[in-house]
């Protein structure tokens, strides 16, 4: 589909936050060529507060990572007192914000997430920013939902987050069972929606709980990234 037809039909204001020039550059440019009107961008959080409190676009673009001081999260969160009805888009090769560190903020509950990799496909791009547009007015409270290579995702829950950590610990159900107060059976029930919510394969020559510990690996790559 040329650029041309990818085009968005709505003029939405848009703030880019990213601390990485190239992918800043990219990103405002195809933005602009969609039919967006980008009203600035930066590289700081403190920058992109100043810009946000100037324009008050309806919808900010931001990293997650933002180097030193504040992280995209702090300034999503700060952005919300200021108006509630901003959509908010996550830009990262962060595949979920809660494998960066303990203690971050959450992310607020309309959030949408792109990774890094389909951030120059240009109808992803403007699918999510009209999405987190249109939920941002309505008032729409959801989980922060994401975009990974090329696929619209339901994210994770606290507990199926929490299930990959402790069988990627090599905890058996029971001890699994035993931290999280529950039942062997529930625990068995729980990891079984878990396999199938990551598509795993059930044939006798897959272990199951090896797969589970690979993705939450994969996931917790994001402590590579900040350490």
């Amino acid at each position: 589909m040329s650029q041309e037809a990818a085009k968005s039909n709505l003029s939405i204001s848009v703030l880019v936050v990213e601390d990485e020039s190239l992918t800043r550059t990219l990103v405002s440019t195809l933005l602009n060529n969609s039919g967006f009107q980008v009203v600035g961008s930066a590289s700081t959080a403190s920058a992109a507060m100043a810009l946000y409190r100037q324009h008050r676009p309806q919808v900010v673009l931001l990293d997650i990572d933002l180097g030193a001081g504040p992280t995209g999260l702090d300034m999503a969160n700060a952005i919300m007192k200021v108006n509630p009805h901003v959509g908010i888009v996550f830009v990262s090769s962060i595949d979920d914000v809660r494998t960066i560190r303990p203690n971050l903020p959450q992310a607020p509950a309309h959030s949408k997430y792109l990774n890094k990799a389909d951030v120059n496909n240009v109808l992803i791009l403007i699918e999510l920013i009209r999405i987190a547009f249109a939920d941002a007015q309505s008032g729409t409270s959801k989980a922060m939902a994401s975009f990974t290579n090329g696929v619209y995702k339901e994210p994770f829950t606290d507990l199926q987050m929490e299930l990959m950590r402790l069988v990627s610990l090599g905890l058996s159900n029971s001890a699994i069972a035993a931290e999280r107060f529950t039942t062997v059976k529930s625990t068995e029930n729980a990891i079984a929606r878990l396999s199938k919510k990551l598509g795993l394969p059930r044939d006798e020559k897959s272990n199951q709980r090896v797969l589970i510990a690979k993705h939450f690996y994969t996931l917790n790559k994001a402590q590579q990234i900040n350490d």
